[in-house]
This record gives C-alpha cells, sequence and structure tokens, in this order.
C-alpha cells in the first residue's frame, strides 16, 4: 500500500462532499504547519507560504520552490505551482482566473479548532490577495468535520491496531502494579511498554504516561500518591499508531490484606457502567443524534442511584483523541452544536459514562466503537469486570 494511500481516500472524500454541497473549491491557505487539516488530507506540512485548493475535479498545490518536493512526489496534485522571489498572489490570482469559482470554502470556525486553520491573520492577507466581494467566501466546517468524522478503511486499520496495542499494554501493566507503588512508577510501566512497542501517547505524542489516579477522575499526569488497599484505580490511555489514536480507561480495584475480591457495592457500581455503556452503544445507530445517546446511558446511571455523569458520555477519536463535531454529550451551552451532531456510518467513538464522586471513587470503563450501517461494533475488547490488584 503507498505511502499517500490514505490521503488519495480523503481527497476522493473531499470531492464528493464538495459536488454534495454545491461548492465549488476548497482553499487551505498555511505556513509553518499552522492548519492541522495538512497531514489529514496531505500527508505532509510545509514550512513557507503555501495554498492547497481542491475542486470538484482536481487538486492544486502552490508551493514555495524549497517546499514544492513533497506536493511533487506524493502524486496527489494534478498540477504544482512553485513561485519564488515574486510570491504566491499571482500564481493565485491565474489559478482562481483558471477555475473560475464562484463559492469558495475556507478553514474558519467559530466552535472547531480542528476547523479554524486558517488564522485572522492568514484571512486578512487572502482577502487582501484576492478582494472579498470577488468570491463567495463560506465556512469549511460543514464537510471538514465529516472529513474527520466518517473514517476511510485504512483509517479503520490504523485505529484499530491503535487501539490493539493499548490493551496489550494495559494488560502487561496489570500483571505488574503492586500495592506501595506510586502512581508515577506505574506511569512509567506504561513508557516502558510504550518503548518495547515502538509507538507512543496518542494525547501528547511523545512517551509519557496515561492519566493514573487512585482517586476522582482529571485531567493530570500520575503523582506520588501512594497505591493501597482499598483504593481504586482509574487508568485513562491512548496510544498513536501511525497518526491516529486510541482512547481507553479501565478501573481497577486494589485489594485489602485478606480480601479476594471486591464489595459487592463496589461490583454492582462497575455491572452499572457496564450496562450504560452497552446502552449508548445500542442506541449508536446512523441518524440518531449525539444528545439522545448520550440521554439513554445517563439517565440509566441516574435511575440506578449514582450521581449524574458530569461529562459527555462521549466522543469521536481519529487523528485526535477528541476529534470530529458530533459528541454523545447533553444539550448545553458548552458543547455548542457538538451534542446536535448526526451519527454516521464510519464514525469512531469513544463510549465512556462515569459514576463519579464528588469525593471518593470513580469507575470507568471506556471502550471503542464503530458505527456500521446496521449500529454500532466494539473495536476494543470490553472489560468484563474490576481489575484486581494485589
Amino acid at each position: 500500500m503507498g505511502k499517500y494511500c490514505l490521503q488519495k481516500e480523503k481527497i476522493d472524500q473531499t470531492k464528493k462532499y464538495l459536488k454534495e454541497n454545491d461548492i465549488d473549491c476548497w482553499l487551505i491557505k498555511t505556513k509553518e504547519g499552522s492548519d492541522p487539516c495538512m497531514s489529514l488530507i496531505f500527508g505532509f506540512t510545509v514550512v513557507g507560504e503555501a495554498i492547497m485548493i481542491i475542486t470538484q475535479r482536481k487538486t492544486y498545490s502552490i508551493v514555495s520552490i524549497i517546499d514544492a518536493q513533497d506536493s511533487e512526489e506524493c502524486g496527489l496534485f494534478d498540477e504544482v505551482i512553485k513561485y519564488g522571489k515574486e510570491g504566491i498572489k499571482e500564481h493565485l490570482i491565474n489559478l482562481l482566473s483558471q477555475i473560475k469559482p464562484k463559492k469558495i470554502a475556507i478553514n474558519y470556525s467559530k466552535d472547531s479548532h480542528l476547523s479554524d486553520g486558517l488564522t485572522v491573520g492568514s484571512y486578512r492577507n487572502l482577502m487582501d490577495m484576492v478582494g472579498s466581494e470577488s468570491y463567495e467566501f463560506i465556512s469549511s466546517e460543514m464537510f471538514l468535520q465529516r472529513l474527520r468524522s466518517i473514517k476511510s478503511k485504512q483509517e479503520i486499520e490504523y485505529i484499530q491496531k491503535a487501539i490493539d496495542l493499548t490493551l496489550e499494554i494495559y494488560d502487561v501493566v496489570f500483571t505488574k502494579i503492586r500495592k506501595g507503588m506510586s502512581e508515577i512508577e506505574i506511569g512509567n510501566l506504561f513508557i516502558e511498554e510504550m518503548k518495547r512497542l515502538g509507538v507512543v501517547n496518542g494525547i501528547s505524542r511523545k512517551l509519557t504516561p496515561p492519566i493514573v489516579m487512585k482517586c476522582n477522575i482529571a485531567h493530570r499526569p500520575p503523582s506520588n500518591a501512594i497505591i493501597e488497599g482499598g483504593d481504586y484505580l482509574i487508568f485513562d490511555f491512548s496510544v498513536d499508531y501511525k497518526g491516529y489514536c486510541s482512547d481507553i480507561a479501565r478501573t481497577c480495584y486494589v485489594l485489602k490484606d485478606g480480601e479476594e475480591k471486591a464489595s459487592e457495592e463496589m461490583d454492582r457500581a462497575f455491572k452499572v457502567i457496564y450496562e450504560a455503556v452497552n446502552k449508548a452503544v445500542d442506541s449508536l445507530r446512523p441518524g440518531t443524534l449525539g444528545f439522545e445517546v448520550d440521554r439513554v446511558a445517563r439517565q440509566y446511571v441516574v435511575d440506578m442511584g449514582y450521581p449524574n455523569i458530569i461529562h459527555a458520555v462521549g466522543h469521536q477519536i481519529g487523528r485526535n483523541v477528541h476529534d470530529g463535531g458530533t459528541l454523545l454529550a447533553p444539550d448545553l451551552k458548552r458543547y455548542k452544536k457538538g451534542s446536535y451532531g448526526i451519527i454516521e456510518e464510519g464514525m469512531v467513538f469513544a463510549v465512556e459514562p462515569t459514576i463519579l464522586y464528588t469525593e471518593g471513587p470513580a469507575i470507568i470503563s471506556e471502550e471503542n466503537v464503530l458505527i456500521t450501517n446496521n449500529g454500532a461494533i466494539f473495536l476494543s475488547k470490553r472489560q468484563e469486570s474490576l481489575v484486581l490488584i494485589k
């Protein structure tokens, strides 16, 4: 499989969306890797100022002479236009005169940072070059979020591999955790396994530990807290494989001296979360809205006597741990349009209902699922019970 096969899939997807939305072309203006869509669509970044244009039929690159090699060798462009001392402006004007677009999509968004790659300064520079009255400029957000959300065959393969590696690391680390270890020491076990497998953390893209917490849930690195009998132990971990991420959380219980299993109360709480995942996944069907899925799992947890979940029940994964537009979230201002996003075939979600007290233990079992025409299927092997640490 060629180096840029995935990008060819995404460009074909782009052309399809341009036709569906009656958009003549998509203009991506970038410099120094400023636009997050570059790696998704083209598989490389540039140093100097560059403009990529995708129409319903063709793809163009306007790049500096020193940045031209990737554009010429990737096989993604019908035409590569190189500029030197004269700059990019005249080449852009000439190309637009040739294409004759009426409606041009550019990367700005009020809500999604992943669709907001065109900075204010770059936007003003673009308008200075071509004139704000010359064309109808619209946001690319409507289809760029779908490009990130609806995965190609190869993207799904990469995500599945990231998931498999994540679970492999969990399995090894769980055999090595002992009472008396600190969160930091446990985090270092994950780093050792990432080194062994040649992968990095999907959040930081570095050899950094996952979230390891003996109480509550927060986005923070491991601390010096010592693991003791009776503790819950929460892990939230992602692996990057060829630019694509998993996102899987697990809950352990540290046995007290003389204990052989967790209490009935703890076991019941885990079973409630397990069933909440089931209810969310059963609701994940094409055409459903994100808040509808969230509501089913959220209400079940509350009905079973536990606190209301304080975060979204799920989110998409892909090139980022939090990716795409549609969220499995309640209808609240903090989630903006995400909770009203439509579930579509090809999306991949992390599903993570939790039981969380203001002070005290937390239980989470986060699984990754793929949306098919018939509903959701698990990509991650499920946590079937609390992991017991001696």
